[in-house]
């Protein structure tokens, strides 16, 4: 049984009820320093439940839990996540990882300095319906991959956090690295980590934030695959993680439904025929719990799991390479020097 204590219940607030629900994890304590008044907090549920509540910040690093969660606003991940590992904890952290490489950098260095676990909450890796893709592809189900599109779009109007901390000039977050993170890093996982991307971005939905809200990438990926990617925190649309891999023997997709669908050509007997096929799947909703289990199971099994801190910062790296493009207008590299 491992001890889960949380920073921030924002996001936070969904790997705390992950804690608590487990059989093999018990929710020692959480803290927020807007606990009582950010209406996204679930006060009720912690006091019915009888969750202990630190009054500082401090008292998280001094409790007694085997794992800390840092929950809290993408600017104070490197910052949390260094002391409590130095603290002595294993550390699960939100995504993005960090909003900068070197922030990432500094997480990487204390995970070797204190020798404790770290898990980067990279959620699309654990939902069912992008590792039943990545079965797929790894089964050889569509071929070699040709070429990716990934989409995230998602409308951050009524979204801008606690204290308007995702608008903040002074923080200054890109909803390309803050949000569009999921599409970045699910294509990673899905295609290989991408070596030179193109971008360009620009702000029409969320003017009085501090960032371009749309971008659309270009990216060359191993194996001379190339992808497309749509990220956009203010699209007056449905929420959408849309995702279409095409391969030399068929091509796979998930439209934001309970299933994966795949057209394969050794199927059918002429291509006029192809057709997709639905395969039953969980969306990719948060699947908080099953990120929480397969850490555990890590911590206690010696299992791999598939976001750590450098998986985590390959992503902040691609997201990184991409806003300088959109700055720049030149291709960018990806630069994995850390």
């Amino acid at each position: 049984m491992k001890k889960v204590a949380v920073l921030g219940l924002g996001m936070g607030g969904e790997w705390a009820k992950a804690a608590f629900e487990l059989p093999n994890s018990e929710l020692c304590m959480i803290y927020d320093p807007a606990y009582g008044k950010y209406s996204r907090i679930d006060t009720k549920w912690y006091e019915s439940n009888n969750i202990k509540r630190a009054m500082t910040e401090e008292e998280i690093y001094n409790s007694d839990a085997d794992i800390i969660v840092v929950g809290s606003p993408d600017q104070l991940h490197a910052e949390q996540s260094v002391k409590a590992l130095m603290a002595g904890k294993h550390v699960a952290c939100e995504k993005p990882l960090a909003l900068t490489v070197e922030d990432c950098k500094k997480i990487i260095k204390a995970v070797k300095e204190s020798g404790k676990e770290f898990m980067t909450g990279q959620v699309c890796r654990y939902a069912p319906c992008f590792r039943l893709m990545k079965q797929l592809i790894d089964e050889g189900r569509i071929g070699d991959i040709v070429a990716i599109e990934g989409s995230y779009a998602h409308d951050y109007t009524e979204a801008a956090g606690w204290d308007e901390w995702r608008k903040c000039k002074e923080i200054g977050r890109y909803g390309f690295i803050g949000g569009g993170c999921h599409s970045l890093d699910l294509l990673r996982f899905l295609a290989g980590d991408p070596t030179e991307v193109t971008c360009y971005m620009n702000q029409k939905f969320l003017p009085d934030w501090s960032k371009p809200d749309t971008g659309v990438a270009i990216a060359k990926f191993p194996n001379d695959v190339i992808a497309r990617i749509f990220v956009s925190i203010g699209i007056k649309a449905p929420y959408t993680m849309g995702t279409i891999v095409y391969g030399t023997k068929g091509t796979l997709r998930y439209r934001d439904e309970k299933c994966v669908e795949i057209a394969e050509e050794s199927v059918y007997s002429t291509t006029k025929e192809l057709q997709y096929v639905k395969i039953p799947s969980l969306g990719a909703g948060h699947h908080i719990k099953a990120e929480l289990a397969a850490f555990l199971d890590h911590l206690e099994n010696g299992t791999d799991f598939p976001s750590d801190v450098y998986q985590g910062t390959k992503t902040v790296a691609f997201a990184e390479a991409a806003i300088k493009s959109s700055l720049t207008g030149l291709p960018e590299k990806v630069d994995y020097n850390f």
